[in-house]
């Protein structure tokens, strides 16, 4: 489990890194195609399905719950889980409103930071540098 652990928190501790850091920089050219994303039926279900996919596998073959870098992963597996099945089950006119409402300069600047924040530690600790 600890290969794993290790990979997992290198994987995802730079993709969250790399992309916080290009959502708080490029925010305001996102807005505009997340806006187009929510309006395609088919995009939100392929990613609603792929998320669930990646999220189980996550979960699956991670499921240790620790207070640390390794239970923020099974976390993150779990999230996407959850997300992809709100997407799934509710109506169409209400993923389109609840894209909307996330669909702003402030929540990005506030999703970056904390996606920089948490890729930052779980990179680190992937790494060995703690």
């Amino acid at each position: 489990m600890d290969e794993l652990s290790i990979f997992l928190a290198q994987l995802l501790g730079l993709y969250f890194l790399i992309a916080g850091a290009i959502i708080m920089v490029r925010r305001r050219s996102l807005i505009p195609a997340v806006a187009e994303f929510g309006h395609s039926r088919a995009l939100v279900l392929v990613l609603a399905l792929v998320e669930l996919v990646a999220g189980l596998a996550i979960a699956i073959a991670h499921p240790v719950f620790s207070f640390d870098w390794r239970g923020l992963i099974t976390l993150v597996g779990w999230w996407m889980m959850v997300e992809s099945v709100i997407y799934l089950i509710l109506p169409f006119a209400s993923v389109r409103r609840l894209i909307r409402k996330f669909n702003t300069p402030r929540w990005y600047l506030a999703g970056g930071l904390i996606s920089v924040v948490l890729g930052t530690y779980m990179a680190a600790a992937g790494f060995g540098f703690f």
